[in-house]
């Protein structure tokens, strides 16, 4: 910022911008005090208490389709075990005979299975809800049955075998 110095009486062609640095500040106060209280709500979709939720029919649960992830890295169809192949094959045979809304596969996997081998799984149930055609989708849906990872077909008889709520 310069100063003259000298008695020219001449016409000073700079704007002051002291009083426009004031507004704005008291602007940026009025605003930031404002602001929390404008904000009244947030919209959010909550799931109900679970009396309210219709329960599932027992009629669509030997439909559904959950492929498992054993902790050594097999998998299997509703607890039928499959190579990837196979499972790849069956999951495409399965879907291409389903609607449009009902293409979903749930997908189990153990919890100390490496994030890797989990994501390769839903890329092969992806590509397999493409068909042949390419244009039809699959929803996936990650489930857990158990803390211990997904039930084996395998188990001991005294084991209760879980089914995945929807």
């Amino acid at each position: 910022m310069g100063a003259k110095l000298g008695g020219g009486k001449a016409v000073q062609g700079d704007i002051n911008v002291t009083p426009l640095i004031d507004v704005m500040l008291v602007l940026l106060i009025i605003f930031m005090v404002l602001s929390p209280q404008m904000i009244t709500e947030m919209s959010s979709q909550v799931p109900g208490p679970q009396k309210d939720r219709p329960k599932p029919k027992d009629a669509d649960r030997p439909n559904q389709l959950v492929v498992a992830v054993y902790e050594d890295g097999t998998t299997a169809l509703n607890l039928t075990p499959m190579d990837r192949t196979e499972l790849f094959s069956q999951l495409r045979m399965r879907l291409d005979a389903r609607e449009a809304d009902k293409r979903v596969i749930f997908v189990d996997a153990h919890p100390e299975l490496a994030y890797g081998s989990v994501v390769a799984v839903m890329d092969l149930v992806k590509d397999a809800g493409k068909g042949n055609s390419g244009e039809k989708s699959v929803r996936v849906g990650l489930a857990r049955m158990k803390d211990e990872g997904p039930a084996r077909a395998d188990a001991p008889a005294d084991a209760p075998a879980e089914t995945p709520a929807p």
